[in-house]
């Protein structure tokens, strides 16, 4: 039998594995330095940034309110403080003061028209030879219109006695009511200005 040498192939495979080996790595060694190449410019990998914004300002309190004092001499004039208590009660107290003014006079120009119609129908009754109750009963104040609605000669007559009397109650309740406000508030302010030391001039 005769033998085969291999021997003279061995140098051949060593360059080969060599080349192959130097083949397979160029790839990933190009991929990884493509990466780190491009790595900085991806802002996933990078470490967030925090921006922190100062809190805002404070709003600044309005200025206290300044009293400048009147000039001696000139027009302008002088500073005043007012009690809320004390203004309230002046206002009740003119509230009263007008429903008493505007009460009374309507009940008193009711009134009028009352007496004026009452004296009238006396004067025609005694003409006639009337008994005059009519006349009578218009001459008494808030409840003689009412009264006199049953003696009126027509429903006209009636109905315009009636509105006579309802005049007359509305503007004397009106008063009465007005009358009491202002007394109360009258007598409020007069006791506030003698205890909390607030001189007051009406």
């Amino acid at each position: 039998m005769t033998r085969t040498r291999s021997m003279p192939c061995a140098p051949l495979k060593f360059p080969l594995a060599i080349g192959l080996s130097a083949a397979l790595a160029l790839p990933a060694a190009l991929t990884s330095s493509e990466a780190k190449a491009e790595g900085p410019a991806d802002g996933s990998t990078d470490a967030p940034i925090i921006v922190v914004t100062p809190p805002p300002a404070a709003p600044q309190p309005p200025p206290p309110p300044a009293y400048q004092p009147a000039i001696p001499g000139s027009s302008a004039p002088s500073p005043m403080i007012v009690d809320p208590r004390v203004a309230a009660l002046k206002h009740q107290r003119n509230s009263g003061l007008g429903m008493t003014i505007s009460g009374y006079t309507l009940f008193g120009t009711s009134y009028l028209i009352s007496a004026l119609i009452g004296t009238i129908s006396l004067d025609l009754a005694s003409d006639v030879g009337g008994t005059g109750t009519y006349g009578q009963r218009m001459l008494i104040p808030v409840a003689g219109p009412f009264m006199a609605i049953p003696r009126a000669d027509s429903a006209t007559g009636g109905l315009f006695t009636g509105f006579l009397g309802v005049i007359q109650a509305g503007g004397f309740v009106l008063g009465t009511a007005g009358a009491i406000k202002f007394g109360r508030a009258n007598r409020q302010l007069r006791l506030s200005a003698d205890a909390g030391g607030l001189q007051l001039q009406f």
